[in-house]
């Protein structure tokens, strides 16, 4: 259900079958995953999380991340997106510091209780919206500042999947997050991980839920997506900055996975 006007979305899926999530993605809003049943894998910015029923993955918008199911089950989620501007007196009585810090946890544990209320929180917050009645714009944002408020308060930061192949493709990851604008193949990358190419690329892969190639290229235009938006540097410099070879192939590229070219992009 999306409320435009709100500026909140909640969406609720129960399957009995492995679904994955096509391709690695980001959102223009915050969003909040909470686990009901199952088993999934979230894979957010550079770090793999093994999610298990009652925890809550917190993703800022703009953020990078792909869920996968490491077991051949279903499962039962919500997700809640929101808009940042519509909770800013709560973030502003919060403290700001406070917000962004939730925004970097990635994966929360939870108490059992308070796992729960969340749940109900999240429940009721569906029931809502789609009724549009007297004071539903005021129980839904009471509802979502509940839930981030106990994610703040009672939650603490997962651990992320750890093993030497699985610290050494993360440490990878995290490489090329902040140094994307570098020639960067995957023989560079398995030899950081002091691995063999193909067996660093099935590695990631199978941790990740995506390859390398892929990884490295969404993270490039997802830069690329923010110099065009807000800045004025052409197309050829945007390209440069953001490790691509030329602008023709930044072009190509962009217009393969976006649908429309980087001026097309700008443009709208």
């Amino acid at each position: 259900m999306l409320d435009k006007s709100l500026g909140i979305y909640i969406d609720r899926i129960s399957t009995q079958n492995v679904w994955n999530m096509p391709d690695m993605h980001a959102h223009k809003s915050h969003e909040i995953f909470f686990l009901i049943s199952g088993q999934r894998r979230f894979f957010i910015g550079h770090t793999v999380y093994d999610v298990e029923p009652g925890n809550l993955v917190i993703i800022p918008c703009r953020q990078l991340h792909r869920a996968v199911s490491p077991q051949p089950t279903g499962y039962e989620r919500y997700v809640c997106n929101f808009k940042e501007m519509r909770i800013q007196a709560f973030i502003n009585d919060l403290g700001r510091e406070h917000f962004d810090h939730l925004l970097t946890c990635g994966c929360l544990q939870l108490p059992t209780h308070i796992a729960q209320r969340i749940y109900r929180d999240l429940q009721q917050l569906e029931r809502e919206l789609p009724l549009r009645r007297e004071h539903t714009d005021a129980v839904a944002l009471h509802l979502l500042q509940d839930v981030l408020l106990c994610a703040l308060r009672y939650g603490t930061s997962k651990e992320p999947i750890r093993g030497e192949s699985a610290d050494k493709v993360q440490a990878v990851a995290r490489y090329i997050t902040l140094s994307y604008a570098r020639p960067i193949t995957l023989n560079d990358a398995a030899a950081m991980a002091c691995m063999e190419g193909t067996y660093f690329s099935k590695r990631f892969k199978s941790l990740t839920g995506f390859g390398f190639q892929e990884y490295l290229t969404q993270t490039r235009l997802q830069a690329a997506e923010l110099l065009l938006r807000d800045t004025v540097l052409t197309v050829g410099e945007i390209a440069e900055q953001c490790g691509f070879s030329s602008a023709n192939y930044f072009g190509d590229v962009f217009r393969r996975w976006k649908g429309v070219s980087p001026t097309q992009y700008r443009r709208d």
